[in-house]
């Protein structure tokens, strides 16, 4: 009689026995609840967390860890902390970025302040503005009708001139004054001045265009004390004075016969009177942009008219010296 048989038989409970190929069971696997039953009494802490065994549970993310780390935080903790501060070595991003915010308060203000002076400077250059019968006005309204004279002899000269370096010469100079008319105009319209004046000319010379020339005879006349002092001026008061009658004009302005004269010639004969002619007209020309830049009160007004004194003294020896070559008289 076996074992189990005896037990049966006198009322003792069976002892159940393991298959002979069941594998040995691992200590603590047997008592395991199953997934989802019910948990035995007294059951130990191992058995106190299913999901944390569980292996598909979510991991923590990178991004998780490295913002706990190093002080135990969750991420809701983390959050927590952008809102409330942290401590200087564990700043958050977003702590940082309203520092960064706050340095650059300062450079904006400056900026602004910077813009603002910079608006007043404006405003007060246009307060300033010069006056109708100051040099500046003046000086930008004469040159200009002087330049553009100027302009014109110099393109019935570089149309049918005959001399290459004369009608050279001749293109330079409607190129660059044509260039300085339009830059004295534009000071006059930021001045709120007129352009052009019914008034007579050079009275912004303080008296001393009186002696502008008056008639063909005007050419190299100043009325300036000054002008005799300058290179290449040799014309005098008595050259100025003119016919009686004529329109006055400014100094070495061409009257128009010796326009239509220009006008109606070509060849050589245009090149020596185009370069006599415009030698008296620099001559003119050179003694209002002196007396600019020596009174003039605007800074601009004085650098444009050093450039002329300095260009167009340059001009009147090339003139001269091709006057010369051509076989003619200086002028």
């Amino acid at each position: 009689m076996s074992d189990s048989e005896l037990r049966a038989g006198g009322g003792l409970p069976a002892t159940p026995t393991a298959p002979a190929d069941a594998p040995p069971a691992r200590h603590g696997q047997d008592d395991r609840p199953a997934p989802g039953g019910p948990r035995p009494a007294g059951a130990g802490p191992s058995a106190a967390a299913p999901d944390a065994a569980a292996p598909d549970a979510a991991a923590p993310g990178r991004a998780d860890l490295d913002g706990a780390a190093g002080d135990g935080t969750t991420p809701d903790a983390e959050a927590g902390a952008d809102e409330a501060g942290a401590d200087e070595a564990g700043t958050p991003r977003r702590r940082r970025r309203g520092r960064a915010a706050l340095w650059w308060t300062p450079v904006v203000v400056v900026v602004v302040a910077g813009l603002l002076a910079a608006g007043a400077a404006l405003g007060d250059l246009i307060d300033r503005a010069p006056g109708e019968s100051s040099v500046d006005v003046g000086f930008a309204r004469d040159m200009s009708e002087h330049h553009a004279q100027a302009v014109q002899m110099a393109m019935i000269e570089f149309d049918r001139g005959g001399d290459a370096s004369t009608r050279s010469v001749a293109q330079d100079i409607a190129l660059t004054q044509q260039r300085e008319i339009g830059v004295m105009s534009a000071w006059l319209s930021g001045w709120g001045r007129a352009q052009t004046t019914g008034g007579p000319p050079m009275r912004w010379m303080g008296g001393t265009g009186k002696a502008a020339g008056t008639g063909h005879d005007a050419h190299g006349g100043t009325g300036s004390a000054a002008m005799g002092d300058m290179p290449g001026m040799n014309g005098t008061a008595d050259d100025a004075a003119g016919t009686a009658g004529d329109t006055a004009r400014m100094p070495g302005m061409a009257t128009p016969t010796e326009l239509r004269r220009l006008a109606t010639i070509r060849g050589r004969d245009l090149d020596v009177l185009f370069l006599t002619l415009m030698v008296h007209h620099h001559r003119g020309g050179l003694a209002m942009a002196q007396y600019a830049a020596q009174h003039a009160d605007q800074d601009r007004t004085r650098s444009v008219a050093r450039a002329m004194v300095l260009n167009q003294s340059i001009e009147i020896d090339q003139m001269q010296q091709d006057l010369v070559r051509l076989g003619a008289p200086r002028a």
